[in-house]
């Protein structure tokens, strides 16, 4: 068991539910919660500056993404390097490598945005969606086939953060470091 690297801003810090995994490399900062049993992993960075950051439980951010301001449904996994930045991204949503979802844009439950897809703010997806591009756009709406491998994509890095939480260990987050900022 570790202190993770969580730190209050402004007089607000991050809470977190039960079973949660963040890796000693990722930061939390700020009005943040991390529901039960969510991974944040290498590298990655999740604030609330201005607002509440809300992962929801089992939902898992991969390495090196950032997510600020942002309110993420449970079950969301979003894959290595993307960025959401005050944005909503609904249950069982899965936000693709290098993905960018902007200010103000929605992404509708058990929906997938496709690796280095661009969502420019206020964008609107409805639920069951592809979404790619740059800019990006609804291509269609998700298949079964395009469900089983999110559900397959979803176990995997759920396996992999349990695996994690085991080699590393579960965080324990018993306080926070102050920031200059407070």
């Amino acid at each position: 068991m570790f202190v993770m690297n969580a730190f209050a801003l402004k007089g607000k810090a991050p809470s977190f539910g039960v079973g949660v995994f963040v890796d000693p490399t990722a930061r939390i900062i700020g009005d943040v919660e991390v529901g039960d049993y969510a991974a944040v992993w290498y590298g990655s960075i999740v604030k609330g500056e201005d607002g509440l950051t809300r992962i929801g439980a089992r939902s898992v951010i991969m390495e090196q993404c950032l997510v600020e301001n942002s309110q993420l449904g449970e079950k969301v996994l979003v894959s290595h390097r993307a960025v959401l930045h005050r944005c909503v991204v609904e249950r069982g949503v899965l936000i693709g490598i290098g993905a960018i979802v902007l200010d103000g844009a929605r992404i509708g439950e058990e929906s997938i945005v496709g690796a280095g897809s661009l969502i420019m703010g206020g964008f609107r997806a409805p639920r069951g969606s592809l979404i790619v591009g740059s800019p990006a756009r609804v291509l269609r709406e998700v298949t079964d086939k395009d469900r089983a491998f999110l559900e397959k994509a979803f176990n995997e890095a759920s396996l992999k953060s349990r695996l994690y939480a085991e080699v590393i260990g579960t965080a324990t987050f018993r306080g926070y470091s102050k920031s200059a900022a407070d």
